[in-house]
């Protein structure tokens, strides 16, 4: 049977680095890991694994099917909110999940509509 353990691409995971503007360290610091066990991901010396690959996507703002290879986009397909760093966005979200699909589009019509506002200011 093959192995089904995504692969990490060491040149996928450096591009999102570098995306979000941030060393090497402060990658490591982020993601919670010595910056040892960082610098090796990245250079192909350390294969990740599933859970930690998620982490990496979730901090450097991309997604796992990026980091494995799977994608050229490095848009993020999930987004972890923290209650303790974002209340308000944290409160937002959660809440939103609680209203009907009418609610949502409601809430999302009156988003789109403060964000065009501030783009036009």
């Amino acid at each position: 049977m093959e192995n089904m353990t995504p692969v990490l691409v060491p040149e996928n995971l450096k591009k999102a680095r570098e995306a979000m503007g941030i060393t090497k360290m402060e990658a490591a610091k982020r993601m919670n890991i010595p910056q040892s066990s960082y610098v090796r991901y990245e250079n192909g010396d350390r294969k990740p694994t599933h859970a930690t690959i998620i982490q990496m996507a979730q901090v450097l703002n991309t997604s796992a099917d990026f980091l494995i290879g799977n994608t050229d986009s490095k848009e993020a397909d999930t987004v972890v909110i923290s209650r303790e760093n974002n209340p308000l966005v944290y409160e937002l979200s959660k809440g939103s999940l609680e209203l009907n699909e009418e609610q949502q589009k409601r809430l999302f019509a009156y988003y789109k509509d403060i964000v065009g506002n501030n783009e036009k200011k």
